[in-house]
């Protein structure tokens, strides 16, 4: 996956896909944590002109590095900053609209190893493959481990911003849905970015200078995938044409306000207490919650949540109960405690 966020002199490259009638009434947006993981990758080595909303979430992921595998996650952004693996963001034909952390962490784990070791070695931009790469694709298992590292940098770097995220996202995809409503396709690429064109003849054009391969792609009945996100400054495609479904990230309206959203009122102390992860989820339960709705709100995935749940309920600091089909978890008075101090 190429970014467009560099702040370089530009050469001009061109995008462009082939679109049917079809394909136009098959335009989606999907909104998914694993998406903003990837697209925050690049992010991590420097900072980007497009991109002053996020010197604090920068500033706080460097702090925390300890607690994510960071040598694995920054080798996944290649030297120049331009690329990251495509696999890191599987979209099938059949991906959903709010795809879950679990299920896509597990199509990457589940990548073939031919397509791993390709996309690994692109990375190298023509010189050596990083060597803790190299030995990664030694060990066998790399899309797995991969894909591990990957959900544990999620922990420390967006979930804790994750309900701001949704926010924003969500209020997107609204203001994009009456667009298109009012004006069709034409007002709805016009809306995204100045980088996307529609030219009605069928062809919507993508400026992908400093980030991602060019040329002309035939949508084929795949539809196109629209992808809100506060990491992208300019927009993002896939580097693959044949293997990804044709998409494209654009910067979401609203993002400039995530440096103005606070993560969930936890004092410090809770965290080095109990840990980051269980003090999140308990500051999350002011109301009831399902395994599932918890972690969607916070960003993470649902084996995650069950496992912090599963400690916070041994030490009477949630409780459950069944309603219909579904467990729900609220605070008890000891949890309400140690949230309040």
């Amino acid at each position: 996956m190429g970014s467009n966020d560099l702040d370089e002199t530009e050469s001009v490259a061109v995008l462009t896909y082939v679109l049917d009638v079809a394909d136009l009434s098959d335009v989606r947006f999907v909104l998914s944590p694993l998406n903003e993981t990837v697209f925050s990758l690049f992010h991590l080595a420097r900072a980007h002109r497009e991109a002053q909303h996020l010197a604090a979430w920068r500033v706080a992921t460097e702090a925390r590095r300890a607690d994510y595998d960071s040598a694995l996650i920054a080798a996944l952004v290649s030297p120049s900053g331009r690329q990251v693996p495509d696999f890191l963001t599987p979209f099938g034909a059949t991906v959903s609209m709010r795809p879950s952390l679990d299920d896509q962490l597990a199509a990457v784990a589940a990548t073939e190893i031919a397509t791993v070791e390709r996309e690994l070695g692109d990375l190298a931009e023509g010189g050596p493959m990083n060597s803790l790469l190299a030995r990664l694709l030694d060990g066998g298992d790399a899309a797995a481990r991969i894909a591990e590292a990957l959900e544990g940098y999620h922990r420390a770097a967006v979930a804790p911003y994750w309900p701001a995220i949704d926010r924003i996202l969500e209020a997107d995809i609204a203001y994009r849905g009456r667009e298109i409503a009012i004006g069709g396709p034409t007002r709805l690429f016009d809306s995204l970015t100045p980088r996307v064109a529609w030219n009605r003849d069928g062809t919507l054009s993508v400026d992908v200078s400093c980030g991602g391969s060019s040329g002309r792609v035939e949508s084929a009945g795949r539809g196109l995938t629209l992808l809100p996100s506060v990491f992208v400054g300019r927009v993002t495609t896939a580097h693959d044409r044949i293997r990804t479904v044709p998409h494209i990230g654009y910067p979401a309206r609203g993002s400039a306000t995530l440096h103005d959203s606070p993560r969930p009122a936890v004092s410090d102390a809770l965290p080095r207490l109990i840990g980051a992860a269980k003090a999140d989820a308990l500051a999350a339960l002011d109301d009831p919650l399902a395994v599932g709705e918890l972690a969607r709100r916070l960003g993470v995935s649902a084996s995650a949540i069950s496992q912090s749940l599963k400690v916070l309920h041994a030490n009477g600091l949630v409780e459950r109960a069944r309603h219909g089909r579904a467990v729900v978890y609220r605070r008890t008075a000891l949890g309400d405690a140690l949230v309040a101090h």
